[in-house]
C-alpha cells in the first residue's frame, strides 16, 4: 500500500529545480511576470525557486515591498504552489571587488527586511546570497556559517520553515567547506553559451571576461570537465547551474547550435547527473520571453526531464 508514496517522494526529492533569477521589474503591476507564472502553471509538479531582487537587495523607502508593482507581481507569484520565494543580499561593499566584507549586521539587517515581506502576505521562502565565495582571506566560511544559522533558526525571522539559503559564489572553486554548511544549493557553475556575446542583453562578454562557454566540448562536458572536478559528483543535488546567452552557436569544437533539441539534450544531461536546479535563458536575467531559452520552453523541458520523458529527442553531436 505504501510503495507508490513511497516511490512518488523519493522521484520528487531527486528532481531538478527550475532557478530564476527574477531581477526584472514588474511593470504594469507585475503583468511582465506573466510568463513566470504562465510557466508554473503549465508544470504544476515542477518545483520554480525565484530569487527576487529589487534593488540589490530588498528595496529602500518606496521601492521593494513598499512598491506596488512589486508588491502586486510577488502576490501574484506566491499563489503559486510550485513557487519557491528568495530574497536576494550580498555581501560586498564594493560591487563585488571584495568578497564577505559587508558587515554582518548590515546583511542581516537586509535579511530581516526581506522577513517584512512575509507580514505583507508575500511567503518569501528563505535567501539567496550573492557575491559569496569561499574566500579564506576574509574568512568567507565562518561569515557564511553565521548568515546560514541567522536565516534558518532566528526566530524574529518571519519566513517559515524549513528555510531556504542559496549561496552564489561565482565559480567553481575550492567549495566544500561551503558544502559542509549545508546550504539548500550552491550555485557553483554560472556561464554563456553563445560564442558571439552581445553584451547587456546576455550578460556575455566573450571568452576574455571569466565565462567558458557551456559544453563547448559537447553535450554534458561542463558538468563533468568543469563542475565536478571541482565540487565531487557528491555534491550534485546540492548544485544549481545557470546558461544564458543561449542563441547562435557555442563554436566550433561541439558544433552547437541555439535550438530547442540541443536545450533539451543539454537540461537532460543536468537532470540526469542529478543537479539540484538549473536555468536556461536566451538572455540575461530581466528578459524571459525571448527564445528559444524563453522560460516557458525551458520550464517545459525540465518537467519532461525529471519526468524520464523528453518532447523532442536527443540531438546528434558531431564527432
Amino acid at each position: 500500500m505504501f510503495l507508490p508514496l513511497i516511490t512518488a517522494l523519493i522521484a520528487t526529492a531527486a528532481a531538478t529545480d527550475l532557478l530564476i533569477p527574477l531581477y526584472q521589474y514588474p511593470l504594469n503591476n507585475g503583468a511582465v511576470w506573466k510568463p513566470i507564472e504562465d510557466a508554473m502553471t503549465a508544470n504544476p509538479s515542477l518545483i520554480h525557486k525565484i530569487v527576487i531582487n529589487p534593488d540589490n537587495g530588498p528595496g529602500g523607502k518606496g521601492f521593494g515591498i513598499e512598491d506596488g508593482w512589486y508588491k502586486n507581481g510577488a502576490l501574484n507569484i506566491a499563489t503559486h504552489k510550485n513557487a519557491q520565494l528568495l530574497g536576494y543580499v550580498h555581501t560586498s561593499t564594493d560591487g563585488g571587488v571584495t568578497r564577505c566584507n559587508a558587515p554582518l549586521a548590515e546583511v542581516k539587517a537586509n535579511i530581516t527586511r526581506w522577513s517584512d515581506w512575509v507580514a505583507q502576505g508575500v511567503a518569501v521562502k528563505g535567501i539567496f546570497i550573492d557575491e559569496a565565495p569561499a574566500d579564506s582571506k576574509n574568512d568567507c566560511v565562518a561569515y557564511m556559517r553565521e548568515l546560514t544559522d541567522f536565516i534558518r533558526n532566528d526566530d524574529t525571522l518571519g519566513f517559515a520553515k524549513p528555510r531556504l539559503v542559496i549561496f552564489n559564489p561565482g565559480g567553481t572553486g575550492a567549495l566544500q567547506p561551503y558544502y559542509d554548511l549545508k546550504p539548500t544549493l550552491i550555485l557553483a557553475l554560472e556561464t554563456c553559451f553563445t560564442s558571439a556575446p552581445r553584451g547587456s542583453y546576455d550578460g556575455c562578454f566573450g571568452d576574455g571576461s571569466g565565462y567558458e562557454r557551456y559544453d563547448h566540448e559537447g553535450i554534458g562536458s561542463s558538468i563533468d570537465k568543469v563542475l565536478f572536478p571541482n565540487i565531487g559528483k557528491q555534491n550534485a543535488a546540492s548544485t544549481a547551474v545557470m546558461v544564458h546567452g543561449f542563441h547562435g552557436s557555442n563554436g566550433p569544437s561541439a558544433g552547437l547550435e541555439a535550438t530547442e533539441a540541443v536545450l533539451s539534450s543539454m537540461i537532460q544531461a543536468a537532470v540526469s547527473r542529478k543537479i539540484g536546479a538549473l536555468f536556461f535563458n536566451t538572455a540575461w536575467y530581466n528578459q524571459f520571453s525571448d527564445g528559444p531559452a524563453d522560460i516557458g520552453t525551458v520550464a517545459r523541458l525540465l518537467n519532461a526531464a525529471n519526468a524520464g520523458t523528453s518532447s523532442k529527442t536527443f540531438v546528434k553531436v558531431r564527432s
